[in-house]
């Protein structure tokens, strides 16, 4: 895998999961005799907040791969490995339909008490899950690989050699005939 497919790869799974962090996880139907039906919803965000947080991280990582080289590199690498690991195990594992839904459900105008609506799961769990799994392997693959990688260099540009032409030596070469730019002229 190369620098730069693996670099787009953690923005890709990085932007996918929190995407999927934002969508509704889980949802219910408040329905009270007297009163408007009310569909209440929790996101990702709302069960568990650092999935949010590590999905940005995995972003913001993504470019410290572009910038980093040798042994930080790899240590950024172990860094988005370990934390999108957490993150996909925590998605597979999180219970939207749990506390977070009560709090949404007693928040809900609709909502007496008592009731006990049917919660209906959403597909965001599965997709941040593979968005945090994803960028985990690529994690591993900075890891492994990322020192073998190029990296950006402290010069801003290769080194030159000064120019030593005086400009009255140019214009006599261009009055001779000569294009001192195409290097025929004296230097």
């Amino acid at each position: 895998m190369t620098l730069s497919k693996t670099v787009l790869g953690l923005l890709a799974a990085g932007a996918l999961a929190l995407f999927a962090v934002t969508r509704a996880w889980a949802s219910a139907t408040v329905r009270t005799p007297g009163l408007p039906t009310n569909e209440v919803s929790v996101s990702g965000v709302d069960a568990a907040p650092i999935l949010a947080g590590i999905a940005v991280v995995v972003v913001a990582a993504a470019l410290g791969v572009v910038a980093a080289g040798g042994w930080l590199r790899q240590l950024i690498g172990l860094l988005i490995a370990a934390l999108a690991g957490f993150a996909a195990l925590r998605a597979l594992t999180l219970n939207a339909g749990g506390p977070a839904l009560r709090r949404a459900l007693t928040d809900s105008p609709a909502y007496i008490g008592g009731a006990n609506p049917s919660v209906q799961g959403g597909i965001w769990p599965w997709v941040a899950a593979l968005a945090f799994a994803i960028a985990c392997a690529l994690g591993v693959a900075v890891l492994v690989r990322g020192r073998t990688w190029p990296h950006m260099s402290t010069r801003y540009e290769r080194d030159v050699q000064p120019d030593t032409t005086d400009e009255s030596d140019l214009w006599r070469a261009q009055d001779q005939g000569q294009d001192p730019t195409l290097g025929d002229g004296p230097r």
